[in-house]
């Protein structure tokens, strides 16, 4: 493939001087990019993220693109519209990871649903259809809308998908737009679901293993550690929805994450249950806060 013209230059070995005349030298290729980039339109990811400057990163992972690879999918996950947000590298809204492959077909059916995944479910199923630990015979199709600086640094991503259009009853749309608002430290989730009929609606937030969580009248209070240092996000959730805390349950699966390949520890998942009938709009706002003073011990839910 040959080298771009800014990667450092390394002494040769062996095999790389074999792989290289074995390779089909390219022409020189443009330079080392300005920044690092956002967007990576094959995969449908985008990250929205404050500047290094501004200290205590937040970034967030957002998920619009094809369900997986080939007719298959054999590794997808059903996380349509699914995001990830880390606060100075910490997971605070976690990917919960894929813990099995085989042994367990329970635990592999959950860790590939819908429901494991921040994002929306309707009517309890998932966006794809799975035909197997490896397969899945249906796929969701999702959509980049809208990826942009929007000014101040701000930052706003618009995404949907039609794993939902067949539904008994009537089909529904869900659309998802994220905005990263740089100067207050805040990130704004709207999720718009349009379709026909009722539906059962269920928004899937789930925390990364280290986050303690406080639920109160349509709020999360969420508190962690870094080092000496205790960090604080105050989740504000959608009124319309009726919420509750999960962690490490087992009937049904909810409240789990994977750190690694065949490992499983307790995570708090907060969960909201509404109806959908027409159109519904959800609105969740993180704002980060300032360092507290210490962990409340609240529903057992701490580290």
């Amino acid at each position: 493939m040959g080298r771009l013209n800014w990667w450092p230059e390394t002494s040769p070995s062996l095999v790389g001087s074999l792989l290289g005349c074995l390779a089909d030298r390219s022409p020189e290729t443009e330079g080392r990019p300005q920044r690092r980039p956002r967007s990576f339109s094959t995969a449908g990811l985008v990250l929205l993220r404050t500047p290094p400057e501004r200290g205590h990163e937040i970034w967030c992972r957002c998920d619009g693109g094809p369900h997986g690879f080939l007719s298959i999918a054999a590794h997808a996950h059903a996380d349509a519209l699914s995001l990830e947000v880390r606060h100075d590298g910490v997971d605070i809204l976690a990917d919960p990871g894929t813990y099995c492959y085989h042994g367990d077909r329970e635990w592999r059916r959950y860790f590939r649903s819908t429901r494991a995944h921040n994002t929306i479910c309707i009517d309890g199923r998932d966006q794809s259809v799975s035909g197997g630990p490896f397969m899945w015979t249906k796929h969701a199709h999702s959509v980049s809308l809208r990826d942009e600086a929007i000014g101040n640094g701000d930052q706003a991503w618009a995404g949907a998908h039609d794993g939902y259009k067949a539904l008994p009853g009537g089909g529904v749309r869900h659309q998802r737009v994220v905005r990263l608002n740089v100067d207050q430290g805040t990130l704004v989730v709207s999720d718009l679901l349009r379709g026909h009929g009722t539906h059962e609606v269920e928004l899937f937030f789930h925390l990364g293993p280290e986050i303690a969580a406080s639920l109160d009248d349509g709020s999360a209070q969420l508190t962690w550690s870094v080092g000496s240092s205790t960090r604080s996000a105050t989740l504000a959730l959608p009124r319309d929805l009726t919420w509750s805390a999960h962690r490490g349950e087992t009937e049904p699966r909810l409240g789990w994450y994977s750190p690694a390949f065949g490992e499983r520890v307790p995570s708090t998942t907060l969960v909201g249950v509404g109806t959908v009938r027409g159109c519904l709009k959800l609105d969740t706002e993180m704002r980060f806060g300032e360092v507290v003073s210490s962990i409340p011990h609240a529903m057992g839910v701490g580290r």
